[in-house]
């Protein structure tokens, strides 16, 4: 009588066991993989010149240097939209506040609501983007 034998059989069994399981956890994965949808890659040049698109029509009526004041929307894109009105209207300086005589408005999302009582609409320039006198304006 040979006990080991049985203790073989069960470590064995225990092998074979782990093997398969590994191998099924292998195959699910694969599988997963394979229909996993690509991520469609985020290109922030592509960002940068939408956002560069978007204020091109209104880049001549502003003035060449200096400090032009911004409103726009609010919630959780409001920050980078900013940067991206900072960048796009490069060399002027961009202040977030609406107490200058030129201020952009940065709407891209939902049009103004609620807009502050010291700015008058110039124009409308489309896709979100309009131009307002401020309470420095003098035309």
């Amino acid at each position: 009588m040979h006990m080991p034998q049985r203790s073989e059989s069960v470590s064995l069994r225990a092998k074979a066991a782990i093997l398969l399981f590994t191998l099924c956890c292998v195959l699910s994965t694969i599988r997963i993989l394979r229909q996993a949808p690509n991520p469609a890659p985020l290109d922030p040049d592509d960002i940068s010149k939408r956002s560069d698109q978007r204020f091109a029509a209104v880049k001549p009526h502003l003035p060449t240097s200096g400090v032009i004041g911004y409103v726009g929307e609010s919630g959780n894109s409001s920050t980078s939209d900013y940067y991206l009105t900072q960048y796009a209207l490069t060399p002027l300086v961009v202040d977030r506040s609406t107490h200058h005589a030129i201020v952009i408005g940065n709407f891209p999302l939902l049009p103004p609501s609620d807009l502050p009582p010291n700015l008058r609409l110039l124009e409308d320039f489309g896709n979100g983007v309009l131009l307002f006198a401020g309470e420095e304006f003098d035309r």
